[in-house]
């Protein structure tokens, strides 16, 4: 498993996995403040499954991918400054770049969420928290 950003773990955070937001009384992931432009990594081999634009969370991809542990996953990167295509990527290539797109930031990041087989944003239980999937708990 790669972490999606070179500098996952020293990165400043905005919002964390279930911190009250000020849309939401949930974060359904993390968020990392890094400059836009910064490169974005495939964590596993990964087909995305969907590359576009939506109102709150601006250029968005998912990517489905198994893990041993959860089973079928659905990793979503939000806000980015370029998205990646659709198709199939290998663990480690760049599959985005961040940005600062959308109506729900205020500055650049890497929002970062990942649900069980599919994406259910009203089922909470559903998500993953990000931090502890990428140190392995």
């Amino acid at each position: 498993m790669t972490f999606p950003l070179k500098d996952w773990v020293k990165a400043k955070r905005g919002y964390w996995f279930g911190e009250k937001t000020f849309y939401s009384s949930r974060h359904l992931g993390v968020d990392h403040i890094v400059p836009a432009g910064t490169g974005i990594f495939a964590p596993a081999d990964c087909e995305i499954i969907y590359s576009g634009r939506g109102l709150q969370g601006g250029n968005t991809i998912w990517a489905f991918f198994r893990d041993k542990k959860y089973g079928p996953l659905v990793i979503r990167f939000m806000h980015l400054k370029k998205p990646g295509q659709k198709g199939k990527y290998k663990e480690g290539e760049i599959i985005g770049y961040t940005g600062n797109t959308g109506l729900l930031t205020t500055c650049p990041h890497l929002h970062t969420d990942i649900s069980r087989n599919k994406v259910m944003i009203k089922s909470f239980k559903n998500f993953i928290d990000p931090e502890k999937f990428f140190n392995g708990e």
